[in-house]
């Protein structure tokens, strides 16, 4: 898929997988082919929707992850869902190593590279456009710039992203600023044929960002309710807000578990709070995942996993949602062997 191709449909929900492990902390690759198969049968329900499957980021714990995992990883997802684009993550701390990694997912057949600003080191200006300028050099496919903050200790704002979009291969911006006004500043240094903006903050930032402009979301959520996270893109996208925050409410039992697992997690961070993000969320949706019938398992230190006792509340609130037997009833299996 050329880089113009993955733009013309780089757009809709990219759910940004959760990686299952087994026991020995191994690749569940049959568990992750299961995830990816339910995400493809999703995509390609009524004729058709607007879904590109996002692997190997942030969410998916790479940074805990071998090299050789990492390929596992992309390389499973890419061949599990050869009828729905894959976007992989390629983030690593230098500039040699991601594009040892992107070559190898273009070579596996990824349709497209997430690549964040290099981390442990801050780079400047200048050595963050010859970053993203390399990696373009490197390979023939599209490259999503993932402006994440939170986890590079960079943001890339719109005058230099001005610059790195001249670069053909960068097609779209995966933006995590929590900030509207930062985001508006980038919706009017770009039309919407230079790229392609998406919302990488999930269903309820995006809401916020669609009433300018917003291609598209990344969302965990949509790991085990890509149908309620649809329908919160297609609100967005015909700018009906009032469905938008109806479905926003309808999900709040699983949001209030969220908030709670939170607080019970405080975390150690230097950032300020309009630049802080708690990663227990991972945990909260790879229990989510196992509650549904798929699978997400635990997660590798130093996150934490859920206790038994916040389980049994994400198990309430998704009774509630009434998203288990949904999801059951997806996969054509009973609620009583997945609950069992």
């Amino acid at each position: 898929m050329t880089p113009s191709e993955l733009k013309s449909v780089l757009r809709g929900v990219l759910p940004v997988q959760v990686i299952p492990f087994t026991a020995t902390g191994e690749i569940d690759v049959k568990g992750l082919e299961e995830n990816t198969r339910f995400l493809v049968d999703f995509a390609q329900g009524e004729g058709g929707r607007d879904i590109v499957i996002l692997t190997n980021g942030s969410t998916s714990e790479c940074y805990a992850l071998s090299a050789e995992q990492q390929r596992i990883v992309i390389r499973t997802v890419v061949e599990a869902s050869a009828e729905v684009p894959v976007i992989a993550g390629v983030s690593e701390p230098g500039t040699e190593l991601t594009v040892e990694l992107a070559r190898y997912a273009e070579q596996v057949g990824a349709a497209g590279l997430m690549v964040m600003p290099p981390y442990y080191h801050y780079p400047t200006r200048e050595g963050l456009y010859r970053h993203y300028e390399q990696i373009a050099k490197s390979v023939q496919i599209g490259i999503m710039v993932y402006n994440n903050p939170v986890v590079s200790g960079s943001w890339v704002p719109a005058d230099l992203m001005k610059q790195i979009a001249r670069l053909p291969e960068v097609i779209a911006i995966k933006e995590n600023t929590t900030s509207i006004v930062q985001y508006y500043d980038m919706v009017r240094s770009f039309s919407p044929d230079e790229l392609n903006l998406i919302c990488g903050l999930g269903e309820k930032e995006y809401v916020a960002e669609a009433a300018y402009r917003c291609d598209g979301l990344v969302s965990v959520i949509a790991n085990f309710a890509p149908e309620w996270s649809y329908q919160v893109y297609e609100a967005g996208r015909n700018k009906d807000f009032s469905q938008a925050n109806k479905l926003l409410a309808e999900f709040e039992p699983y949001y209030n578990v969220l908030a709670s697992v939170n607080r019970s997690h405080p975390y150690a961070t230097i950032m300020p709070d309009t630049r802080q993000e708690n990663y227990a969320y991972q945990a909260v949706a790879k229990s989510a995942m196992d509650l549904v019938g798929l699978h997400g398992g635990s997660v590798k230190l130093p996150m934490i996993d859920l206790t038994a006792e916040e389980k049994h509340k994400l198990k309430a609130a998704l009774e509630e949602i009434g998203l288990i037997y949904a999801v059951v009833t997806m996969m054509t299996k009973t609620p009583e062997t997945i609950l069992s």
